[in-house]
């Protein structure tokens, strides 16, 4: 399985650098428009930020054939994105959800609710220092004109796949290490996304186990789900078919 998500970790980073090399091969041209603005660093954050859909707008393809390549990307690279971060995120599951609210349950005597409800709250403040408390002092001390609340409005922004464009790093001439810096945050949208993927489908889990099972307001116990589920195997074990209205079908 390791083997797996790593090839698909490959495959996908394949994908990154094939869209940022050819965009910048026909962006970053001297004969195009914005062609100084484009290098293989900048280009490969603004695949990321298409891919994502965050796209803060800064820099965009001005040529026919760059936004033509740009479309036919978009219209591959988000999907195939979408798939890759959500099976990520569900391949983090058993051991950054599934396992603490175990521990939860057999070392401090939680209920099977109230680990689940437990291990929600944790789990949100630690994505909220991780993903956005620690990036922010990051963001705050490399970006000279940034408040510490700036970057931490930048932070949130960003991985709610918002991306108003207000505010966006490396964009200052001459900023020490840019294209390295440009890397990382491409990084940053990648993780952070994958992140956010793990706490919604750790809240869905939590809502499951409570009883709803859909937006339209069914709701259903597992309990009882479980019970339904074993009085229709013993119904059907001796090929005995249940009757609608949950009343059997009397023979002879």
């Amino acid at each position: 399985m390791l083997r797996g998500a790593m090839l698909v970790a490959v495959a996908y980073t394949g994908l990154l650098v094939l869209g940022a090399l050819g965009l910048w091969a026909l962006e970053g041209t001297p004969r195009a428009p914005n062609g100084s603005r484009w290098d293989p660093a900048s280009a490969l954050l603004f695949v990321t930020t298409l891919l994502t859909t965050v796209g803060y707008g800064s820099v965009t393809p001005l040529s026919a054939a760059g936004r033509a390549f740009c479309a036919a990307y978009a219209v591959v690279g988000v999907p195939v994105t979408m798939l890759t971060l959500t099976a990520a995120a569900r391949r983090l599951m058993g051991p950054l959800a599934d396992r603490p609210r175990r521990y939860l349950q057999v070392h401090w005597g939680f209920t099977r609710h109230s680990a689940a409800r437990t291990h929600f709250v944790l789990l949100v403040g630690v994505t909220m220092g991780v993903l956005v408390l620690l990036p922010a002092a990051v963001f705050h001390v490399l970006e000279d004109t940034w408040s510490y609340l700036d970057a931490v409005y930048f932070c949130v922004i960003s991985l709610c796949t918002i991306g108003l464009g207000d505010l966006v790093p490396a964009e200052t001439p001459g900023q020490p290490f840019r294209q390295l810096y440009q890397v990382g945050v491409a990084a940053y949208l990648l993780l952070g996304l994958t992140g956010v993927l793990l706490l919604a489908q750790t809240f869905q889990r939590l809502v499951e186990l409570h009883g709803v099972t859909s937006v339209t307001g069914a709701t259903s116990s597992p309990a009882g789900d479980a019970e339904e589920g074993a009085g229709l195997l013993e119904g059907t074990r001796d090929g005995e078919k249940p009757a609608r209205g949950g009343q059997g079908v009397s023979s002879g």
